[in-house]
């Protein structure tokens, strides 16, 4: 058996649509007999060297050590590939790049689809002194087992499965099957921690998470704002997001608080189509340029050479047959004057792409906390997209791959290289007693101010949470994803 063509699965994409299935009749190379690897670590460091060699937007800086995906010798593809993403020097500039033997649940994620108790806790550390743990639930998805166990933002959990919430076993929040978890209070003249309600009894199934968090709209000073809290780029959202544009306009929304504080990307389609909904009419209805994309020597000059430039325009209809999307945007412009984008450290590539792409056309102030900073594209390639005969050993492997560096019409990158700046600085804080689109959230409220929003009292006072350690916690899948949908290059 013969390597697999990749330039001819390439062509196949660019000149078809098709993300490279069909285009081949060449099988990766059958494996040597004398070897130290199983099929499925030989096969998949075939498939991982391959890509990185053809498509990495880094592909130069990291040839030297491609050797290390040696199909015959190396057990482990997952770590070397993480090992041997992009570095400078000591810094690690491609956090984003990994090898998977899961695909399926990785695009099912993506998706919005998961496995999920459907909530977002945000995990602190009482003290440096301390082990013990405290964790806000910062968001809760619509008709999952939390909202249907009642709790909300702000919930305020210190006990999990009769035990005190610590950094040994705070990571049960998220991986458990199912869990207990007991509330609390904080009072505010001791900092202690006031039991709170009977204990909440959770069993994670397998749902859709909508993203629409909230949306609602403001009127003051003679204008109305709206307000979108969006935690992820998916496909199945954008009919609601156009309904909402719709909405926003009948009303005549002037201007808007787009919350993408928990939001780490997604789709490239939904921020396109966003974007046609919040620039000018006028940039929309004459195809002005939106993102450009930078890709390595190779791929740039395989373009070129098919006719195919690295510019993506404003356009309205959106229709992808293959993943049941048909979707037009032209009666959804909302006709806004400005956009408040609210970020925090997890909002991430097509959340900063979506906000740099609009800067050159409008206004677009920023507020709260620096962003991730992932100014990279990635395309999904499974095993089943680069072979047309899939050795049975890597049937569910797949890569997310880094192959370009994404620009605004300016030729700018606001996010790059450590995130945007906020113009104004907020800071959330989900242990306060507000839901999102409540007009006293923290982050909204400065939001609303900005914006011209007279208030009759200061702001509520911090929690306290500024002083603990917020610890790691788990993201969704898509958290710095951000994904390009064949035919969209």
């Amino acid at each position: 058996m013969k390597k697999i063509n990749f330039t001819w699965k390439l062509a196949c994409l660019v000149l078809a649509g098709s993300l490279f299935s069909g285009c081949s009749d060449q099988d990766p190379p059958a494996p040597q007999t004398e070897r130290s690897t199983t099929d499925e670590m030989y096969y998949a460091n075939l498939f991982a060297g391959e890509i990185l060699q053809n498509y990495y937007y880094w592909n130069k800086e990291v040839a030297g050590d491609l050797a290390r995906l040696d199909p015959n010798t190396n057990t482990d593809p997952i770590k070397t590939v993480s090992e041997i993403r992009y570095h400078k020097e000591n810094t690690l500039i491609d956090k984003w790049t990994m090898l998977t033997d899961d695909m399926k649940q990785f695009t099912e994620n993506v998706g919005g689809v998961s496995t999920t108790f459907g909530y977002q806790p945000v995990v602190y550390r009482v003290s440096d002194s301390s082990n013990q743990c405290i964790a806000p639930v910062a968001f809760v998805y619509k008709d999952s087992p939390a909202a249907k166990a009642g709790l909300k933002r702000g919930d305020l959990i210190y006990q999990i499965n009769g035990k005190e919430l610590s950094t040994d076993n705070y990571q049960e929040l998220f991986n458990s099957a199912s869990i207990t978890l007991s509330l609390a209070t904080i009072d505010p003249s001791t900092k202690s921690l006031k039991p709170k309600g009977k204990p909440v009894q959770l069993t994670a199934v397998k749902m859709y998470e909508n993203p629409v968090l909230h949306h609602c709209t403001f009127e003051f000073n003679g204008k109305k704002v709206g307000y979108l809290a969006y935690s992820s780029f998916d496909l199945k959202s954008i009919p609601e997001l156009v309904e909402i544009s719709k909405k926003f306009k009948s009303e005549g929304v002037q201007e808007l608080i787009l919350d993408l504080r928990y939001n780490g990307g997604g789709y490239v389609i939904t921020e396109n189509a966003m974007g046609s909904m919040y620039a000018p009419q006028a940039a929309v209805s004459s195809h002005e340029i939106f993102e450009k994309e930078d890709f390595n020597e190779e791929m740039t000059a395989y373009f070129k050479q098919h006719g195919k430039d690295n510019i993506t325009r404003f356009q309205t209809e959106y229709s992808y047959p293959q993943e049941g999307l048909n979707i037009s945007t032209k009666d959804a412009n909302i006709g806004l004057k400005k956009i408040y984008g609210i970020i925090t450290k997890n909002s991430a590539s097509a959340s900063e792409a979506l906000l740099g792409g609009l800067m050159p056309y409008m206004d677009v102030e920023l507020i709260g906390e620096q962003s991730h900073g992932k100014y990279c594209t990635g395309w999904m390639l499974s095993a089943k997209d680069a072979y047309d005969k899939v050795p049975p050993a890597i049937q569910e492997w797949g890569m997310y791959v880094m192959v370009s560096v994404y620009k605004n019409a300016a030729d700018q990158t606001p996010c790059m290289p450590d995130g945007m700046v906020p113009n104004v600085k907020a800071e959330d804080d989900p242990m306060q007693p507000y839901q999102l689109g409540d007009e006293n959230e923290a982050m909204l409220r400065v939001a609303l101010t900005r914006a011209g929003k007279k208030y009759p009292d200061a702001p509520a006072s911090r929690s306290g949470k500024t002083i603990m350690e917020e610890l790691p916690t788990p993201q969704k899948a898509n958290f710095g994803k951000r994904i390009l949908l064949p035919p969209v290059l």
